[in-house]
């Protein structure tokens, strides 16, 4: 019987190290398909875990603009 891991993403700093890379918030939430200001919600802390599609999204995103060792 295998075991999960469990992965602890830190969704603040996910959505600061997009910003951090050049995407603004308001493209980074156009970019997965939510209202404008999502990802600086998540950014300030008001949501602290995106709905799971969203998540799934906002990794790939962060792997496409931060590279795969940063993710």
């Amino acid at each position: 019987m295998s075991r999960r891991q469990v992965v602890k993403v830190n969704w603040q700093r996910l959505a600061l190290d997009l910003r951090g890379a050049g995407l603004p918030l308001v493209l980074a939430a156009k970019a997965i398909g939510a209202h404008p200001g999502y990802v600086a919600q998540i950014a300030r802390g008001e949501i602290a875990e995106p709905k799971f599609s969203d998540g799934v999204a906002l990794l790939n995103l962060h792997v496409d603009r931060c590279g795969p060792d940063r993710t």
